[in-house]
């Protein structure tokens, strides 16, 4: 057994690695991508409506069920193992094409860390560096997150840190040099524009601020995760809320929206600032490499949590025993290098595209759906039990009131499910294009639910084991 335990700050790291990404500050605020100005009040709506009430039910969720496993525990405890499994199998299968994406802004930063930002759209570049980051990642992943912490440490100080940098540049810059912004702050430049493309942008928002979730799969490599886990969701909550408003404030005053682009908007931001205060391109750089880092802290997170859920988690039997075969610290080995294989395909599969830009944007449309379907199973588990098993004063709970609890996340289940309605909005300047569009996100999400019902009803069949709950506690 590993004798590495997972700590309070240890677990911010981890939750900020996870839940904060600085491609969002540039990606939420660029004219193309339908809200512009209108991103700064969307981040503090949907963070109250959204992110803090789905931190505080996860909080409540890994305090009372305190086991390796996570959505998959906690949606088996209100609807059976049948459901605990279509909700880990939907949350991997999600991660499969994020990975893909998040390599490739990965790239980017990497070219630029290296002063070779012509490199950026090298489509052969951008696949080498994926893979073997990917690999070496996997690798390390299977030694827990104990030995892999360092990433999640460093990868939250690489996000958080350039931030930080881009927030106080630009304030000094206008309120301490007198540069002029670049934007307007007023009500009717900050008040989102209603169409198909800011409509569309809001499950973007969301997919953003999700992932709350994540580190409840490592509460057994915790000394005490009923005192610890609640207390470090709440302040990552909010080191990640501030950060995403104020970075949003502060990328707007160095540029225009529209001459923010989603995968380099921050850098040329940090260029911009530094240029006006006369400080070297060594910044740029330098901000790339902690952008960077940031990528390597949330991937290699990622890449060990929906595994431990699916094929560690799940019951025996749906999938063959070789990929469910876990070391001494859960982590189930197979299953990592088969999910590094997949990833690869994927990687090759898309460097076919016509651009690094049109790659990341196909991965990105086949991602978001999907994500969102698991936090509908994970509201609704929770309304279920804590309708049938009310309040417990002994563990962390968002509510001691059951019925203001079940009001809170009926109304974040709402907003789920309207992000989801939202995501599949056609977007696409003609009839032809959003066809394709619709078929690439529909289609997609259609394949890997059935798929998942497939797996299942399968197993049940050889087994009897149809996977039902009784929820009257």
């Amino acid at each position: 057994m590993s004798n590495k335990k997972i700590g309070l700050w240890d677990l911010v790291f981890m939750n900020v690695s996870a839940l904060y990404g600085i491609r969002w500050i540039a990606k939420s605020t660029a004219s193309s991508f339908g809200l512009g100005l209108g991103a700064i009040p969307t981040w503090i709506l949907f963070a109250f409506i959204f992110f803090v009430p789905s931190a505080l039910i996860c909080a409540e969720l890994a305090s009372k069920y305190p086991k390796d496993g996570g959505l998959y525990e906690w949606v088996k405890e209100a609807y059976g193992e049948k459901w605990g499994f279509i909700v880990s199998w939907l949350n991997w299968t999600a991660k499969i094409f994020w990975y893909s994406s998040f390599l490739t802004f990965m790239s980017v930063n990497i070219s630029y860390a290296v002063g070779k930002p012509e490199l950026a759209e090298d489509k052969m570049f951008v696949l080498i560096v994926s893979l073997v980051v990917f690999w070496v990642l996997s690798l390390i992943s299977l030694k827990g997150m104990g030995s892999a912490k360092i990433f999640t440490n460093l990868g939250a100080l690489g996000s958080t840190v350039p931030t930080l940098l881009l927030i106080v540049l630009a304030f000094v810059a206008v309120f301490v040099f007198k540069v002029r912004p670049a934007s307007v702050y007023t009500v009717s430049t900050m008040t989102p524009k209603i169409n198909v493309n800011s409509l569309s942008a809001i499950s973007s928002i969301m997919f953003a601020l999700a992932g709350a979730e994540v580190s409840a799969n490592f509460v057994t490599e915790m000394d005490n995760p009923r005192r610890d886990f609640p207390k470090a969701i709440m302040i990552a909550a909010a080191i990640v809320g501030g950060l995403y408003v104020l970075g949003s404030i502060a990328i707007t005053m160095i540029l225009p929206t529209d001459q923010i682009t989603a995968s380099q908007g921050v850098l040329a931001a940090i260029s911009a600032v530094a240029q006006n205060l006369g400080i070297g391109k060594w910044l740029v750089s330098l901000v790339a490499l902690g952008v960077t880092i940031s990528i390597f802290g949330a991937v290699i997170l990622y890449i060990a949590s929906p595994l431990k859920m699916l094929f560690g988690s799940v019951p025996e039997g749906i999938f063959p025993q070789s990929m469910t075969k876990v070391n001494d610290i859960n982590i189930p080995y197979n299953s990592v290098i088969i999910q590094a294989i997949l990833v690869s395909a994927l990687l090759i599969f898309s460097n076919l595209l016509p651009s690094v830009d049109a790659i990341y944007n196909l991965l990105v449309t086949m991602t978001a759906l999907t994500s969102l379907f698991p936090y509908v199973l994970l509201f609704a588990s929770y309304i279920t039990l804590r309708k049938t098993r009310g309040s417990n004063p002994e563990f962390y709970e968002m509510s001691g009131n059951s019925s203001t609890a079940v009001h809170i996340a009926q109304m974040v289940l709402v907003v789920t499910v309207v992000g989801i309605i939202l995501s599949a909005t056609p977007v696409m300047p003609s009839l032809k294009e959003n066809i394709i569009y619709e078929v690439e996100m529909l289609g997609g999400a259609v394949i890997v639910i059935g798929l998942g019902f497939l797996l299942w009803n399968r197993y049940a069949r050889r087994t009897g084991n149809m996977g039902n709950v009784d929820i009257k506690h």
